[in-house]
């Protein structure tokens, strides 16, 4: 018997079975559960703050082992590191970055070129409105609490 399909918004922008998407949580979404949803039906991010480019580059490789689905990475604009781990995802064709604390514009210029879709994590209207002028294609809302 066939797993059912859910069809949502969701499904579709990001290419996956069902409406699951594991947030990058620091030293929690690693290649090995960001391969895991993925090929269980969701959509896996994986967490870079932690990592060095060169490491980001490995654990992508490393997810591209695992999985032939849609994955993610995470990236906390803010932070030091992020923005060499964000070029190394757009190197690499990452077909789902997810940002936070920053403007992404160049990110979403390039990843547009390859087809690659541009989550924003956000925390207020403001930022939310910022995200989409700035070529985010959704937003995750999260509060203040979440880190974002």
């Amino acid at each position: 018997m066939t797993p059912s399909v859910v069809r949502t918004r969701v499904t579709e922008l990001l290419r996956c079975r069902y409406p699951v998407l594991l947030p990058g949580m620091s030293w929690i979404s690693k290649p090995e559960l960001v391969a895991a949803v993925c090929n269980a039906g969701g959509c896996g991010i994986l967490a870079t703050g932690p990592l060095t480019a060169d490491e980001t580059r490995e654990a992508i490789h490393e997810i591209r082992k695992q999985t032939n689905k849609t994955f993610g990475i995470g990236a906390t604009l803010l932070m030091p590191g992020a923005v060499e781990n964000a070029q190394v995802a757009l190197e690499e064709k990452v077909p789902l970055i997810n940002v936070s604390l920053g403007k992404a514009d160049w990110i979403a210029k390039e990843i547009h070129s390859y087809g690659g879709t541009l989550l924003a994590t956000v925390t207020t209207a403001r930022h939310a409105h910022a995200a989409m002028e700035s070529g985010a294609d959704a937003l995750m809302v999260t509060g203040y609490e979440a880190a974002a």
